[in-house]
């Protein structure tokens, strides 16, 4: 019996399992990669191999930024936004690729590294001060870009420009995307991941539920540790079943009702929309205490009513305001007539 209702519940909540289910993947698999990058921690910039750039997740100090050569604005209401900006960045000797930062995240330390790279480049300061590390992944460099680097390296005179050769010699075709790690920007790999954490304990969680009996207490307090208890035997209609009890959803939750304690039962006029129709029966026991049984079809009330009939326990089924007056006010007369009218 209980293995039945378990199935049951499991079957009422299966959407609700897929969709964390699938939730669970999708967000962990999106920022899975990243997530592990940040766990490992960022690779020296200069210990990466020039043809492992792609891809790495790389750490460099702040200082060895030269000057900004290019940046991405949109322009709205408000004035101009800075969307990207693209840096130059020396990469061993004579080498160079782009570094770019997105909205101007670390321009505060930026912009103290390009005052300090200007004068480091012009001969008047003899060494850089270290600021502080960056880090982030490598992508592919857009190529229009280079021309941009390769002018800003022939303005500055830096090192490796010869005249009358091509600077995009010095370049490598690659860009470091700040404070990302993978695709993703480190803050929303973060997110994704919590996210996803928490749909995989949810998920976890749903499943323990339905597999250990949670959503059959309530049955367990009617019927006991009776296993069986007439259920197999017991008439179904829709997911109710009617015997020596009656077995009823509520949702994922089992419950049941001791038959020989129901007293009165009738097909409620109006039904109840949730989603769509569930077409109610109020069901009443000897300490008028009320539920409400739902069923899809709206003939299925009336064969639950004659299935609880069928038992032989004093029952009456049906409205009629003489009968609720009398179930309300005289209660003992209503179970009495009840009696006799079988």
């Amino acid at each position: 019996m209980y293995r039945s209702l378990r199935k049951e519940s499991l079957k009422a909540v299966l959407p609700r399992i897929i969709a964390l289910a699938v939730l669970t993947v999708i967000l962990l698999g999106v920022s899975g990669g990243s997530l592990i990058k940040m766990a490992s921690g960022p690779k020296p910039l200069d210990s990466v191999p020039a043809d492992r750039l792609k891809g790495a997740y790389v750490e460099f100090d702040a200082s060895e930024i030269i000057v900004a050569f290019a940046s991405l604005t949109s322009k709205g209401d408000g004035g101009s936004k800075t969307l990207e900006t693209y840096y130059l960045l020396p990469l061993g000797e004579q080498q160079y690729l782009a570094v770019m930062d997105q909205k101007e995240h670390n321009g505060n330390v930026i912009e103290r590294a390009m005052e300090q790279s200007h004068e480091y480049y012009m001969g008047d300061l003899e060494s850089l001060t270290k600021l502080g590390p960056l880090h982030g992944t490598v992508s592919e460099l857009d190529q229009e870009m280079l021309s941009y680097m390769a002018d800003c390296i022939d303005n500055y005179q830096l090192p490796g420009f010869e005249e009358g050769r091509d600077s995009q010699r010095l370049l490598q075709s690659y860009q470091i995307n700040l404070d990302h790690a993978g695709f993703l920007p480190e803050g929303a790999a973060r997110i994704l991941g919590i996210c996803g954490l928490v749909c995989l304990l949810l998920l976890a969680a749903q499943l323990a539920v339905v597999f250990s009996g949670v959503y059959q207490r309530s049955v367990r307090a009617v019927v006991g540790k009776e296993e069986d208890a007439g259920f197999d035997q017991a008439q179904t209609i829709e997911r109710v079943r009617v015997g020596k009890y009656v077995w009823y959803p509520q949702g994922p939750i089992s419950r049941a009702l001791k038959t020989e304690d129901l007293i009165w039962g009738y097909v409620m006029p109006e039904p109840m929309v949730v989603s769509k129709y569930r077409w109610p029966v109020a069901m009443y026991d000897r300490g008028q205490k009320l539920t409400r049984i739902q069923f899809m079809d709206q003939k299925h009330c009336q064969d639950f009513l004659d299935a609880i009939e069928a038992q032989g326990h004093p029952f009456r089924k049906g409205y009629t305001s003489a009968l609720a007056e009398q179930f309300q006010n005289d209660p003992e007369g209503f179970i009495r007539d009840a009696k006799a009218s079988r």
